[in-house]
């Protein structure tokens, strides 16, 4: 890897810090992110919400190699040549004959109809593409294109995106994108009009397929299987999943930022916490965590404020007021921590640097955020700030009560454990 020259972490830091976040990566589903190998993967799925689990087993189905094979080769070879069976029906005609006639019915048909003897009954063969490895294929393609519509909040109908525009791009979302553009131009095949609706799928469809004449058949029942285990069985679906991949943060600044989040989540645990609510980064909501020790309850917020902080900023509605901006800027995390009716908010900002310019910007940032929220300070509540570097701030020593604190990488775990226990 080129590692530019003004930029603090080497090549080695890079690859350490990947390394310490690796087994938590699994929680990480911003669309800046690339698939990367993963090893040792520690899952706590039991605690994820159940909508959080669809839309993880969604995006690694998506990202499944074995899928987007399906999509570039099987579905556009078996549209191809597509199965069929054969079906002989009598036809009625008058003054053209089409196929082998049949005397008898024709007879029968003139007598009928007061001797025409233009009429014809004749034998006609047809294709039928109404099978079930056929509707299995159809059934397949619109769940992923479903899938794709959901990851990308995307109309593919309507979206006109070169699809060589999203070629060799890393971030994951351009993969899904890419399959979805793929998909609908398959779901446009004119073959697809002659195959029936399926409305679930079961094993036996899939080993009806498997069974089909070809390879491509094969491959579809492959897939079939994943998607059919993937929907009964998320857990056990994400736990094979993720042990072979996970979502890599594109951005430095963004791997510095959660690896911070899971140095905390660790020093947490290490501390006897018990993690009650598991939430992803990138999912629907901003609590990505919710610890109890002891007699504690810690809550913790990545780019989110808790609505109790947010709703009484200082300088949100100045801000409004001038037309400049109608949200909130976002500290990179909150920890929130509650004992009995005692409440402490810790506002954390990360920034991966070891030049003082850059983190002197950084601590007065913090010394804003702590500005814009201090009326939520009462005898009850109190409001702390953490500033997190990479090198270059000095280490005090003995860890005391602040109402800031400043942090580099390498003794971060000491300020981390005296906000856990206090």
């Amino acid at each position: 890897m080129i590692t530019n020259k003004n930029d603090c972490w080497s090549s080695k830091n890079h690859s350490q810090i990947l390394e310490q976040t690796n087994k938590h990566l699994w929680r990480f589903i911003q669309n800046n992110s690339a698939i990367a190998s993963a090893e040792d993967v520690f899952l706590s799925l039991t605690n994820v919400s159940k909508s959080n689990l669809q839309k993880m087993s969604n995006i690694y189905f998506i990202l499944d190699e074995e899928v987007e094979e399906f999509i570039d080769i099987t579905a556009p070879s078996i549209l191809k040549r597509l199965t069929k069976t054969s079906q002989t029906e009598h036809k009625v005609l008058r003054g053209n004959v089409k196929g082998k006639i049949n005397w008898s019915k024709t007879i029968s048909e003139r007598n009928a109809s007061g001797g025409d003897p233009s009429i014809f009954v004749c034998i006609q063969r047809s294709s039928v593409f109404d099978l079930p490895e056929n509707r299995l294929l159809l059934y397949l393609l619109r769940r992923i294109m479903y899938i794709c519509n959901s990851l990308s909040n995307s109309d593919f109908e309507k979206d006109e995106t070169n699809l060589e525009e999203l070629e060799n791009k890393e971030k994951w979302i351009n993969t899904v994108l890419r399959i979805g553009h793929k998909t609908k131009k398959l779901l446009k095949n004119p073959f697809i009009r002659k195959i029936g609706d399926m409305h679930d799928i079961s094993q036996k469809t899939i080993i009806q397929a498997e069974k089909a004449r070809g390879q491509m058949y094969s491959h579809l029942a492959k897939v079939a299987q994943v998607y059919y285990f993937m929907n009964i069985n998320p857990v056990r679906y994400l736990d094979t999943a993720l042990k072979g991949k996970t979502l890599e943060p594109l951005n430095k600044d963004t791997l510095y930022e959660i690896a911070v989040m899971f140095k905390l989540l660790e020093v947490i645990r290490d501390n006897g916490g018990v993690e009650k609510r598991i939430g992803l980064i990138g999912g629907g909501s901003s609590l990505v965590s919710r610890f109890t020790v002891d007699r504690k309850e810690m809550k913790l917020y990545f780019q989110g404020i808790p609505k109790e902080v947010a709703l009484i900023s200082k300088y949100g509605p100045l801000m409004n007021l001038y037309g400049l901006s109608d949200k909130l800027r976002r500290p990179d995390m909150v920890l929130e921590v509650l004992e009995g009716n005692k409440k402490s908010f810790y506002i954390i900002e990360v920034k991966r640097s070891d030049k003082r310019t850059y983190l002197v910007d950084g601590a007065y940032k913090l010394f804003g955020y702590l500005k814009d929220f201090e009326a939520v300070k009462n005898p009850n509540v109190n409001l702390y700030g953490v500033l997190v570097g990479w090198t270059n701030i000095k280490k005090l020593g003995t860890v005391e009560e602040s109402e800031i604190f400043l942090s580099s990488w390498g003794n971060l775990e000491d300020i981390l454990d005296f906000i856990s226990k206090n």
